[in-house]
């Protein structure tokens, strides 16, 4: 459980010889998956020049956004990694407070990101990419929930 930065940037990325620090893994991590997320939009979505003009400044405004609420989820599994050996229950009620927490910032974002799409692109190209979003959060959330401990 101490390693659980590098399982994720195994798991995640193929820079893992790059990094020097478990920072360093993260930002690789990050910036791998911001990469691929990106790469997935471009495979499946058909854009007009217009409609790109609109939204990949929304994009990228979304993701600034979703790598804090990725930081502040690192920040927990990290507090979790440390106290895995002697969680009491105020610490087990305090990790649960914040995913919880952690969970509704990222729900609110994803939200946000919707009605900004719908807005600027349409109902169904909004949907499409809340769809892909969806998706992506999901395999995000399988692979990392997969390498978590459970508790005893």
């Amino acid at each position: 459980m101490k390693n659980l930065l590098i399982v994720i940037a195994i798991i995640f990325s193929g820079v893992f010889a790059k990094a020097q620090s478990d920072a360093d893994i993260w930002e690789l991590v990050k910036t791998d998956l911001k990469v691929e997320y990106k790469t997935i939009i471009i495979e499946n979505m058909v854009f007009t020049d217009e409609e790109a003009t609109v939204f990949w400044p929304i994009f990228n405004e979304y993701m600034v956004k979703k790598n804090a609420n990725l930081d502040k989820n690192m920040e927990i599994l990290k507090d979790y990694a440390e106290h895995y050996d002697d969680l009491t229950d105020d610490k087990i009620e305090e990790l649960v407070k914040s995913t919880q927490s952690q969970r509704s910032a990222r729900l609110k974002n994803r939200n946000g990101y919707y009605k900004s799409l719908k807005k600027a692109l349409g109902v169904r190209k909004a949907a499409k990419l809340f769809q892909i979003d969806g998706q992506i959060n999901t395999l995000f959330d399988f692979q990392l929930a997969s390498q978590i401990p459970i508790i005893d």
